[in-house]
């Protein structure tokens, strides 16, 4: 679990730091990508697309590290979008003849990376579940009874609701009443 939470915290910063930079510097994130903001539309579409949904995933990022059900989840998200992203990288260097090799090239090596952490860390957590659970299936109790459950008639009662109601109930108090007198001897002689 240490290391998915390093791989998520890791992302997460890494989702804040580009979100951050796309909220405050619209413009130069925009020319480092090669697009030019030519209207105001265009700058508030770079804030929302670029900088939100990545606060957005990192803010989910930093959720998930409460639970080793909730990490497990976050790093399928993240491998399945690492994974679309790398596969969009490749069919934009395919379709562009690989003129853009330089640049998509560094971003691609970011994707990959990232990738093969969370896919990593998703193995790591997977064995350690099922050392953990063969562990626990050692250790639980076994049930009375393992059969399948039979079926309910009605008249059928438990044993012990049966032996219950064959036994009478006491009667009613009595002073000086012997069957009641060792009862009362014992309570008193028991120590407190």
């Amino acid at each position: 679990m240490r290391f998915a939470r390093f791989v998520l915290i890791a992302q997460a910063m890494a989702m804040f730091g580009f979100s951050l930079a796309y909220w405050l510097w619209p413009y130069e994130m925009a020319n480092l990508n090669g697009m030019l903001l030519m209207e105001s539309a265009s700058i508030s579409h770079m804030r929302v697309y670029y900088g939100g949904l990545q606060l957005g995933l990192g803010l989910f990022l930093l959720w998930a590290m409460g639970g080793a059900e909730r990490a497990r989840t976050a790093l399928v998200m993240l491998v399945i979008i690492m994974l679309a992203l790398i596969a969009g990288r490749l069919g934009s260097l395919w379709l562009d003849g690989g003129s853009l090799l330089g640049f998509d090239l560094a971003s691609l090596i970011y994707r990959v990376l990232a990738a093969l952490l969370a896919a990593g860390a998703l193995l790591g957590m997977a064995e350690r579940t099922a050392v953990e659970t063969q562990a626990e299936a050692h250790v639980t109790r076994r049930r009375i009874d393992d059969g399948p459950p039979k079926p309910f008639r009605l008249g059928d009662e438990p044993d012990a609701l049966k032996a219950a109601t064959v036994q009478q109930a006491p009667g009613p108090f009595r002073r000086g009443d012997p069957s009641m007198t060792a009862t009362t001897d014992a309570v008193r002689s028991a120590p407190p």
